[in-house]
């Protein structure tokens, strides 16, 4: 009997290469062990049949069935980097968080199934490269109540059961203290905290993607208003991912990053040009208030043309850029300067 179970233990291990050589990633790799274990189990159950003597034929199955499974599940186990791994990153750059003790976790894999040492310190663009950030490694990220790590860029993560678990970093109270946190939530456009609210939609194929939010909070814990892109460190730092969701292309004879970069961070530029003229009265009360109502209704008019994929037409862009142009041009004339459009 165990030369039976060995023989079509190692028989069907011999018949399953392709399964243990295909892991790459994390992800690959509790697929492949699954599908090793049941392949294994078959492979043997059938080798078990042919190699047991004549009335023997249905013990055979079972034992080799057993062999096969076995051997088929530790030929496709995961190697011993997953064991050792803060999470990976799927291809569509979401985060899969592995429930692994920080002393054990010593890298991750990519989004190419590539194996990097250490936790991940930045994110991916809109073209799937990877962006590393200027943060302290200390505040790259943080472990939830859970035990599993979490990077400060990702907006949410899949649990070890495949549930998407939204999640921040952190937030500013209403004294302007950082909070470390792990509730989800989103500013409103007066940078008060509102906790449970959703900050993002799914797009078509599924994939999590954040929406702007209405402002940040500088590293004087001042609130600009205006859409922003980006996530705060662990720390509590505003790290800006401006472009990352928006091909290169080009407007004018002026180069460009992306298009959702350019006509947020230009609407957030001429609202605090408008504001601060405001402030110090070099800008006349009345054309703020016209400038500021010009300035929204672009806004609004923004959000209406985006796509579900959060892109806008060329031609949409291009009247969009031309409604800035002259918005941009009546308060350089309001103010006497050039404003550095």
């Amino acid at each position: 009997m165990r030369k039976l179970l060995l023989v079509a233990g190692l028989a069907a291990a011999a018949l399953i290469p392709s399964i243990a050589s295909a892991q790459q990633t994390c992800e690959d790799q509790r697929g492949n062990q699954v599908a090793g274990t049941v392949v294994g189990a078959g492979i043997g159950a059938l080798l078990g049949s042919a190699i047991a003597g004549r009335g023997s034929h249905t013990e055979g199955a079972v034992i080799g069935g057993v062999g096969g499974a076995v051997i088929g599940n530790q030929v496709s186990a995961p190697s011993r980097d997953c064991s050792h791994a803060y999470g990976y990153y799927d291809r569509n750059s979401q985060w899969h968080a592995n429930a692994v003790a920080r002393s054990d976790a010593q890298g991750y894999y990519d989004r190419n199934g590539a194996w990097v040492n250490g936790a991940p310190n930045g994110y991916y663009d809109g073209s799937g490269a990877w962006v590393a950030a200027r943060s302290n490694g200390s505040a790259a990220g943080y472990t939830d109540s859970h035990g599993r790590w979490v990077p400060a860029s990702a907006n949410g993560y899949y649990d070890d059961r495949g549930s998407w678990v939204v999640t921040t970093t952190g937030h500013y109270d209403s004294s302007g203290r950082w909070v470390r946190s792990q509730d989800a939530g989103a500013y409103d456009a007066y940078g008060r905290w509102t906790p449970g609210a959703s900050s993002g939609h799914r797009d078509a194929n599924g994939v999590w993607i954040a929406d702007a939010q209405p402002g940040y909070y500088d590293s004087g814990r001042h609130w600009h208003a205006g859409s922003a892109w980006g996530y705060y460190d662990a720390d509590g730092l505003w790290v800006s991912t401006a472009g990352a969701y928006s091909s290169p292309t080009s407007y004018g004879d002026q180069p460009r990053t992306g298009m959702r970069r350019d006509i947020d961070s230009r609407l957030a530029r001429a609202e605090q040009r408008i504001r601060t003229g405001a402030d110090s009265g070099t800008l006349a009360r009345s054309d703020a208030r016209q400038d500021l109502g010009e300035l929204n209704s672009i806004r609004r008019q923004e959000s209406d043309l985006r796509r579900e994929d959060g892109r806008l037409s060329e031609s949409d862009d291009a009247m969009l850029q031309a409604r800035l142009d002259r918005l941009n041009d009546r308060v350089r004339q309001s103010l006497g300067a050039d404003a550095g459009y």
